[in-house]
Formats: structure tokens, C-alpha cells, sequence
């Protein structure tokens, strides 16, 4: 299951340079940290924490360059970008009106939470700043709390993690969610800090079930706009995942896969 990290690595080879013995092909950070030295940098962080996520033993995906060209390196290994964050995702800004560091470098994070689809947690680092740190980063300037210097590309989608936003219904509870997904109730309820008693969700209220991929029976009175609504999705995607010809024609007893 995804873990949240909260606190600097120490000596841990996705954040040491390969030249000191570690995984990580980024420069030393500044100032450099001892235990892990790609730190200070928000590349060399960004680069080590998407590795350590799928946990393949080594960096399988050398994403180190300027922090806004990360999208091209992600598509050369044929990463998918998100344009929107997503868990264990390395978002990414531009920084200038061009992509070289002749009007600044960007910035990169990876996203820890995703407490709903306005709000998420990050982990990141800061070069000639400080080592390691979290942020809690809303949309409202439409470029996730940077300053206007910056431009959000996008998010580079881990292979390994998985989000799913589920809208809460009417009659819903915690434990029957659980089961819709197939995962434990505490897995839900650790994937979901914002409730703070899981006794007491609401009608419309977004929850978190990641590593879920939900396949939905289709039951009497459906549309695919209702359920595309209620997984926030569109209908056009599901259909474009489940092969449906025809939107307004689905049956009960039909599972989707969302």
C-alpha cells in the first residue's frame, strides 16, 4: 500500500548519487545533505521519491534534467502526464515563458495525498534551500500554489499507484465503500485523514480509494453520465474504456470498468 512519507530520507540509495554508492543520477544538492545527497534539490528529490514509490531496487526511470523538462524525459521511457495531480505523481512547473533555464529551471513534487480533487499534500525539496518539506497545495490560482512566475505542465503519472475518487451516496457507509473496492476498510480510512470519524460521511462528500480499480455493475435506472458523475470521470472516457458504441445504451447487470 502507498505510504506517505512525511520526514527527510537518510541513508537511503534513491536519494544518494551513484557516485557516492546510490541510485540516483541528479547532481549533489546545496547545500548537501550528508545522508542523502542529491539534497537540497527539488530534482534530485523528485527523482529519487518516484523511484522509491515503485521500489524496483534501483532508478529505473533517470528523470534528472532542469525541474520543467521532466515531462519530456517522463515521455521518452513512456510515462503517461496527467493534467491534473495524481498519487505518487511528479508534478511539474514551468518556470519563464521558455523551456531552458535561461529565465528559470521549474520546479518539481511528488504528490503524497490527494485529500480531494482541489486539494493534495506534496513532498518536495528545495535547492539552496531546505532539504526536505510538505506542502498542502489547492488549485485556486489555477497553478497549485505556485507564484505567477510559474505555469503548471502537468503530472507524471506513476506505473504503479493508482487514485479513484468515489462521490458518497445516500444510505453509503465506510465499510460498504470498503467492499464496493474490493480493499479494507482501514486501507479507506487511511487513505482518507480529512474524516475524522468514519462513522460520519456525508451525501456528495469525495473519498480517496487508491490502488482500486473499480469494476461497477450497472443497475436499474443507471445512465453512464450518473456514474461517470459519481466516479468523477466522463461518460465519453467510459465508454472509450469499456468499448460501449453507443452512450445511451448499457444494461443492467453490465460491469464497467471506471
Amino acid at each position: 500500500m502507498f505510504l506517505m512519507r512525511t520526514s527527510k530520507p537518510v541513508n537511503n540509495k534513491y536519494y544518494i548519487r551513484t557516485v557516492n554508492g546510490g541510485y540516483n543520477g541528479a547532481i549533489a544538492g546545496r547545500p548537501t545533505d550528508a545522508n542523502a545527497t542529491v539534497l537540497s534539490n527539488c530534482v534530485g528529490y523528485a527523482n529519487g521519491r518516484f523511484n522509491e514509490i515503485i521500489a524496483a531496487g534501483k532508478c529505473k526511470y533517470q528523470l534528472v534534467s532542469n525541474a520543467e523538462n521532466f515531462i519530456e524525459h517522463a515521455k521518452d521511457y513512456g510515462l503517461k502526464i496527467s493534467d491534473k495531480p495524481v498519487l505518487g505523481g511528479i508534478m511539474v512547473w514551468q518556470k519563464g515563458s521558455t523551456l531552458d533555464d535561461s529565465d528559470g529551471a521549474g520546479h518539481v513534487a511528488v504528490v503524497e495525498l490527494v485529500i480531494d480533487p482541489n486539494t493534495i499534500v506534496t513532498s518536495e525539496s528545495a535547492y539552496g534551500g531546505t532539504a526536505f518539506f510538505n506542502s498542502t497545495r489547492t488549485n485556486d490560482n489555477g497553478r497549485w500554489g505556485q507564484g505567477s512566475a510559474y505555469r503548471f505542465r502537468g503530472c507524471i503519472v506513476s506505473p504503479v499507484v493508482k487514485t479513484v475518487y468515489y462521490s458518497v451516496r445516500s444510505g453509503d457507509t465506510m465499510t460498504n465503500i470498503a467492499k464496493l473496492y474490493g480493499v479494507t476498510l482501514q486501507a479507506l480510512i487511511d487513505a482518507n485523514p480529512q474524516i475524522k470519524n468514519p462513522n460520519l460521511i456525508y451525501t456528495g462528500q469525495t473519498l480517496i480509494i487508491p490502488g482500486a480499480e473499480v469494476a461497477y455493475t450497472v443497475k436499474s435506472g443507471d445512465t453512464l453520465n450518473a456514474i461517470a458523475a459519481r466516479f468523477h470521470t466522463t461518460a465519453n472516457k467510459l465508454a472509450a474504456k469499456n468499448g460501449i458504441k453507443n452512450p445511451n445504451l448499457i444494461y443492467v447487470g453490465e460491469k464497467l470498468v471506471i
